[in-house]
């Protein structure tokens, strides 16, 4: 059924149409350079985000001719102060003959930051490279992308394999979204997890491969939220404890939360809360039945030099779960300086991780703490502490060093982020 279920999604999307070519028309003079301006506002937004001293700008062109290009550089100028807008200048006809009236028409800018991108490149002593090659294609609010990953960052099992994936961001409006997803990944484990299965019959084995493939559609109401529901038919080729192809089908729930804010002294608030659901049912014909629930929230805020931040996850999860679906921490993001094999070599079905982080200008200091661990053993908290650089744009290089009695080794990680 799952094959059959995903060769007529992949052939669908392969039957997306090309990319129509047009024609690039000559400018023309803008004709309204002949009329007045009689009144200057700005549209979507209170005027008290902008400083008084662009408003007083502004004003400047009442009682003149239009003048195409100051409109546009007041714009410019309006957008600096408003980084997570749009604006754009609209001239309309005035009250009076031979007059007109410019708005400075601002709207919120979507999140980027609602579309998963995985990280080209991580690199930690203890998980070694995980690379991911994946470019993107863009066209007419279709988004292609496909290739190849490498990754041993966020899961028990080191991913290889291959991506597809493909996004349609305004189905007849903007609010509404759909995507299909493809990958088919050979997954290896370490030895310290397949020890640890062997005590732990409770917990299904490792599997050779892992196919996937989720159909989901978006909403998103308002520019800073985005709802998605949608499905995850996943095939996995157990090896352990014998060969068997199993199936483990969920529904998936989502919200995500985005917002950024700036003011006029210089402070800059970024605020990030996303929840995720998944239930994998009988009704979608899945072999394992279990419930998964992450929480996570971000908030960092920020001056020209310097970023305060806080980060928080939460997780449960119940029934049976494969390897994939349990929680892991101790990475490259995540209570960095342990190795996740120590923390807890299969996972667990509960998460709990915080971390404080500051920065100035490029250099960075950050405490974490947090575990995970199944039900009916004790909560063990981990905590690390750590140094190193970070960019804005994504480039980093850190020291995590764990925080215990003996066998302080510390761990040095190195990447770029999206």
């Amino acid at each position: 059924m799952t094959r059959n279920i995903i060769r007529i999604a992949l052939t669908l999307v392969l039957a997306v149409p090309g990319v129509a070519l047009a024609r690039v028309p000559q400018a023309e003079p803008n004709v309204n350079t002949r009329y007045e301006v009689d009144s200057v506002s700005i549209a979507g937004v209170s005027e008290s985000k902008v400083s008084h001293a662009l408003r007083d700008d502004m004003q400047k062109l009442v009682g003149n001719k239009y003048d195409p290009d100051a409109a546009e550089e007041l714009a410019k100028r309006l957008r600096k102060e408003l980084r997570d807008y749009t604006v754009t200048v609209k001239v309309k006809r005035g009250e009076q003959p031979d007059h007109v009236t410019v708005v400075f028409d601002v709207e919120r800018i979507r999140r980027s930051s609602f579309y998963f991108r995985p990280a080209p490149l991580l690199y930690t002593t203890n998980d070694g490279f995980s690379v991911a090659i994946v470019p993107t294609l863009e066209t007419h609010h279709n988004f292609v992308s496909g290739g190849y990953v490498t990754s041993a960052d966020e899961l028990l099992e080191r991913n290889m394999g291959w991506l597809v994936r493909y996004e349609h961001r305004k189905v007849g409006t903007d609010m509404v979204q759909v995507g299909l997803e493809y990958d088919y990944f050979h997954p290896s484990f370490q030895p310290e997890t397949e020890a640890a299965l062997a005590l732990a019959p409770w917990v299904p084995g490792v599997y050779r491969v892992r196919e996937v493939f989720s159909p989901s559609v978006s909403f998103l109401p308002i520019p800073d939220i985005k709802v998605t529901f949608g499905a995850s038919f996943q095939t996995l080729d157990m090896q352990y404890p014998a060969p068997d192809e199993q199936a483990a089908h969920a529904y998936t729930f989502g919200v995500q939360f985005r917002r950024q804010e700036g003011s006029r002294r210089g402070l800059r608030h970024k605020i990030g809360a996303d929840y995720s659901l998944r239930k994998a049912s009988p009704s979608l014909e899945s072999d394992f039945l279990y419930t998964r629930q992450l929480a996570t929230a971000d908030y960092t805020l920020s001056t020209r030099r310097h970023l305060f931040g806080f980060h928080f996850q939460g997780g449960h999860a119940s029934g049976q779960l494969p390897l994939y679906e349990r929680f892991s921490i101790g990475n490259a993001t995540t209570l960095r300086g342990w190795d996740k094999f120590e923390v807890a070599p299969i996972g667990g079905a509960n998460l709990v991780y915080g971390s404080l982080e500051y920065r100035y200008r490029v250099f960075q200091l950050f405490y974490d703490v947090g575990t995970v661990w199944d039900p009916g053993q004790p909560v063990d908290l981990k905590h690390s502490i750590g140094f190193g650089l970070a960019w804005n744009n994504g480039l980093f290089v850190s020291l995590g060093i764990p925080l215990r009695y003996h066998s302080v080794t510390p761990t040095f990680m190195f990447g770029f982020r999206m």
